[in-house]
């Protein structure tokens, strides 16, 4: 990877100057970050707070790469790649492969970061995956891929990437949101998007919760509680998954140092909530949220599955309480993430596509890759050609 590229913008304010950095030569990356997150749009995954105490935890052995963008009015992008060495048959060609704010290690990316790219100035996207993507191009090539995992950047990625490199879809995934001040502008209960059938069906599930007493929706109020409530929702998940398929995300290790850093340290803010819903006396389960710029992220959940006979659905409910909530303090929209899971399609009334990316050098190396992909029957790990024209999924099904 070369240390530094001048590229001319094809937009903006001059020519942009893009430069990789080792992080830990980096002092001011904080300062950095946090006033361009001030003038990007970025996510609660690219946020200063989630992305310190994934820096913070990383082992000393993961030393991540800072890309950095400026132009004549100052900076435009930041972004961090993690090197890792190849594996298998392949390192006997590739020496490394990257990571856009991954490692590559199983254990450590249990975490998920979805929306993921580069935290670039607004209107500054496409100049600024202009730069890295040059920065990358330019360099060496002993690289076998870079991994853009779970981004709603495709299009600009495939707009601006050089004759030299690849872009290749290998998965996409719908992140399906309830649009919160899209229905408060036009007026529309939240039940009049749903179809018949789905809002017969919540409203069996919330009568039968609320046989215990009224739906309840609390939000921890200091990271003591916040601790706590966390705790519990991990005993809740870890109990279902367990008995479902052997693991839960608690079982790894980094995974729960990582929440127990950002739930601490976000608790204050806000920007970490975590929710408890309650019918009565009788406690639903726990829902964790990251709230950024008007929107409420649903990240993960501890539920108490087994309270009721009939219509034992504490997910459905929990949700269901949380969009009004939502609904009444005034949040823009409450995003699922990525998934296609049925209650996500169910409850959303729209969708946006994360699409994991691949980008890899084009010459002699990927050629004997797809041509041994060919033979073993493995194309479909190469992905396919981005396309916009196939990006819609659909939201709640008219039966």
């Amino acid at each position: 990877m070369t240390t530094a590229h001048p590229h001319r913008a094809p937009v903006g304010h001059g020519p942009v100057r893009g430069e990789l950095i080792p992080a830990h030569a980096y002092p001011t990356l904080a300062g950095d970050w946090t006033a361009l997150q001030e003038r990007a749009a970025g996510a609660p995954f690219t946020s200063w707070h989630w992305v310190s105490t994934w820096l913070e935890l990383l082992p000393e052995a993961i030393r991540p790469t800072v890309f950095r963008a400026t132009d004549d009015t100052g900076l435009l992008a930041l972004g961090l790649v993690v090197e890792r060495r190849q594996r298998g048959p392949g390192r006997l060609v590739w020496r490394r492969s990257l990571h856009m704010q991954g490692t590559g290690d199983v254990d450590m990316d249990e975490i998920t970061v979805e929306y993921t790219g580069l935290l670039a100035r607004r209107g500054g996207e496409s100049a600024a995956y202009a730069s890295f993507l040059a920065c990358l191009a330019d360099g060496p090539r002993d690289w076998r891929r870079l991994r853009i995992a779970a981004t709603a950047d495709a299009a600009v990625i495939d707009a601006v990437i050089p004759a030299t490199l690849q872009a290749s879809s290998v998965s996409r995934q719908p992140s399906y949101f309830v649009d919160l001040a899209g229905l408060r502008m036009r007026g529309t209960p939240y039940a009049a998007t749903l179809p018949r059938k789905t809002r017969g069906n919540l409203g069996r599930i919330r009568r039968a919760y609320e046989r215990h007493g009224p739906l309840r929706v609390e939000v921890a109020t200091d990271p003591a509680q916040a601790l706590d409530w966390l705790h519990r929702l991990r005993e809740l998940h870890q109990r279902r998954w367990t008995a479902r398929s052997g693991a839960g995300a608690f079982s790894s290790r980094f995974f729960e140092a990582f929440h127990q850093r950002l739930v601490a340290q976000g608790a204050p803010s806000g920007f970490t909530r975590i929710t408890r819903i309650s019918a009565g006396e009788l406690v639903v389960g726990y829902l964790y949220n990251l709230e950024w710029r008007g929107t409420l992220y649903f990240y993960n959940a501890g539920l108490d599955y087994g309270l009721l006979d009939r219509y034992d659905n504490p997910g459905t409910v929990s949700l269901l309480a949380l969009i009004e909530a939502g609904i009444g303090q005034g949040y823009d929209a409450i995003d699922f993430l990525a998934g296609s899971q049925d209650y996500k399609r169910r409850l959303a009334t729209s969708s946006r596509t994360l699409h994991w990316i691949d980008i890899r050098p084009r010459g002699p190396r990927m050629v004997a890759e797809r041509l041994a992909a060919t033979v073993l029957g493995r194309t479909a790990a190469l992905g396919r050609a981005i396309t916009p024209a196939d990006e819609e999924f659909p939201c709640s099904p008219t039966s």
